[in-house]
């Protein structure tokens, strides 16, 4: 493991002169605005990765690094699992996507109904982005409402990024965002659905981050949707297949109408699928919900092999157990030092938070980045990781990065402000 660190000056040459040809050739950068090396630290940090293996991965310059961004959290199993592997292999030769369906399709809804509680049917689709839209038509078309209210990063399409350049106007008119960052948000969420339940078809729940909510707080808002028949839907692109085997109903002992799932689904492999009882999920036969690559079989495959890996191998205990390590270490870490960090949220989800003001924090958060980049440790300046790769080991080194890289902070003076604020008396 020693030699997974590398000193604190990288050579990133090749990243460099990738990242020329990509502002050239590819629209937009890259693929997801999360991967942009602005999001990271421009300069400080690698920008491409050649290859993956287990819980490392290796820059197209040669540093190796633990990964804890595992792919925006797809990378469930680590990089390149034995099972992820097996079930690509052993069925590739039968093709990838056919003219009909295949059998494999009931396969996959057989085991995802088997391990989300209240599931009776199960519709495939690629990305979660997809999978929330088509709950939302389903979940408008069962109620015959328009309006939603969203909760935390649904996705790119219309529906939820209303306010973003090329979106009409118009579609804000139907959909209200509302935050849960604090526990003083919650109030407001819940008189919005009773004010509002007469227009409302859904409410699409996506767990935040940086706090846990309380399964009195998520029955609560359950209980009012039931009540104004307004559709629960809980986003589980992130959170599937992470806070439980049965994913965030089983955590908060709750039940929802309709979930939604990706990332996690198929280990890496692009899947997303909706979920429900089947007197919900029967009604999307009758909507023009159609996609040409739900039935593509490799993913399916790969869905069925992740799903029995989750359920037979301790999986989600050994993410928890090591996210509340690194959780303790760090905050140890930090506290000693004296600095502001704190790793909050979800164990399996660490969040790494310097202030819960957004450019306060990012003014940290990106030379903590690259301090950790420098010491063989890949972090997103927010929300990582813990994937079934991961060992004591990878945690045990990662606080030690985390020591390294806030010393270096303070000697650095970026901490200097901060501390006179505490010491007047001042939060930050």
């Amino acid at each position: 493991m020693n030699s997974v660190y590398q000193e604190p000056t990288l050579n990133f040459s090749r990243s460099q002169q990738l990242m020329a040809e990509g502002r050239e050739l590819v629209a937009g950068f890259t693929q997801s605005m999360m991967k942009k090396p602005e999001q990271f630290a421009l300069g400080r940090f690698p920008v491409y990765l050649q290859s993956g293996q287990g819980a490392e991965v290796t820059d197209v310059d040669g540093n190796r690094y633990i990964d804890y961004i595992c792919g925006l959290g797809a990378n469930a199993l680590g990089h390149n699992h034995p099972a992820v592997v097996k079930a690509i292999t052993d069925n590739l030769a039968k093709g990838i996507i056919h003219s009909l369906p295949t059998p494999v399709e009931i396969t996959a809804a057989r085991a995802l109904t088997e391990i989300i509680p209240g599931a009776e049917q199960a519709r495939f689709f690629k990305t979660g982005a997809d999978a929330n839209s088509a709950a939302v038509r389903l979940a408008r078309f069962i109620t015959g409402k328009e309006k939603i209210i969203t909760v935390g990063y649904n996705g790119w399409h219309d529906h939820y990024m209303f306010d973003t350049p090329g979106v009409p106007e118009m579609i804000q008119r139907y959909t209200t965002r509302m935050p849960l960052f604090t526990p003083q948000d919650e109030q407001p969420l819940l008189e919005l659905v009773s004010k509002e339940y007469e227009q409302l078809a859904a409410i699409l729940l996506s767990v935040p981050y940086n706090r846990t909510l309380t399964p009195e707080f998520v029955n609560q808002l359950r209980n009012l949707c039931k009540e104004k028949d307004v559709l629960f839907i809980l986003d589980e692109v992130v959170t599937g297949f992470r806070l439980a085997l049965g994913g965030a109903q089983e955590y908060f002992n709750v039940r929802a109408d309709l979930v939604t799932l990706s990332k996690g689904l198929a280990a890496g492999m692009p899947l997303s699928a909706v979920t429900g009882r089947r007197e919900l999920m029967s009604q999307m036969e009758k909507l023009q919900v159609s996609t040409t690559f739900g039935g593509e079989m490799l993913s399916l495959e790969m869905c069925v092999a992740a799903i029995d890996e989750y359920r037979t191998s301790g999986y989600i205990q050994h993410i928890a157990e090591l996210g509340r390590q690194l959780k303790n270490g760090v905050n140890s870490v930090a506290a000693e030092l004296g600095t502001p960090l704190t790793v909050v949220g979800y164990d399996a989800i660490p969040m790494f938070l310097f202030s819960r003001n957004p450019q306060e924090h990012v003014k940290f958060a990106e030379p903590f980045v690259a301090e950790m980049a420098a010491r063989g440790v890949l972090l997103r300046r927010d929300v990582n990781f813990i994937s079934s790769a991961h060992t004591e080991a990878h945690i045990v080194h990662t606080i030690q990065a985390a020591r390294g890289a806030l010393s270096a902070m303070q000697r650095a003076g970026l901490f200097a402000a901060q501390a006179a604020q505490v010491a007047a008396g001042a939060t930050v």
